[in-house]
């Protein structure tokens, strides 16, 4: 029932480095890939607002913030809801509602991250986010589905991307964390798989 649905529906393919388009009218299912929401400060710094994978949504009514970006973080594949179609069907409804809170999360974690003094403090902490929303167990660690860059991490905390490098180094001599041959994060901390969001 549900392909039979989802072949009725547009759909669209962009690739890693893409910049998604905005809309007013409906809201994006992501089906495949990840999707990163940025937006810029007043001085013109680059802000992290959080991270979009499979099920999740995006559009009209998930962000308050007009000048926000939407950028592919993988080829993302993603399927579209007219925005009436959402206010027809209570079960459409209860799932926007539902993707709205789990932005509420990502927004208040980013928050509770920026106001913490110690950068290393900030970036383990968003390891821990990370891990939530996007871990996958392995035999080496959980590994991050996303392919985040240093300065990507360094959007995400209020920092500048030397310092999030020099904290990755010190990170790596403890052998909490490495990049794996495709060049995605594995976290080794000890309780990482208890955070990964079931």
């Amino acid at each position: 029932m549900q392909s039979t649905v989802m072949r009725h529906r547009t759909s669209r393919i962009y690739d890693r480095g893409d910049l998604l388009p905005q809309s007013t009218t409906g809201i994006w299912q992501v089906c495949q890939g990840w999707v990163q929401l940025n937006t810029y400060m007043a001085m013109g710094e680059e802000r992290v607002l959080g991270w979009v994978g499979p099920s999740m949504w995006l559009g009209e009514g998930l962000t308050a913030r007009h000048n926000h970006q939407m950028k592919a973080l993988s080829r993302v594949m993603m399927t579209w809801y007219p925005l009436d179609e959402i206010e027809r069907s209570p079960q459409l409804g209860y799932t926007f509602i539902q993707q709205k809170a789990k932005r509420l999360y990502q927004l208040e974690y980013l928050l509770s991250i920026t106001a913490q003094k110690r950068s290393s403090d900030r970036l383990e902490n968003l390891l821990r986010l990370l891990i939530r929303e996007m871990g996958q167990p392995t035999a080496d660690g959980v590994r991050l589905k996303a392919r985040l860059t240093h300065q990507d991490l360094a959007n995400a905390i209020g920092v500048n991307r030397v310092t999030v490098t020099r904290i990755l180094g010190e990170f790596k001599r403890q052998n909490r964390l490495f990049l794996d041959a495709s060049k995605h994060w594995l976290v080794m901390q000890p309780d990482a798989r208890s955070l990964i969001a079931a």
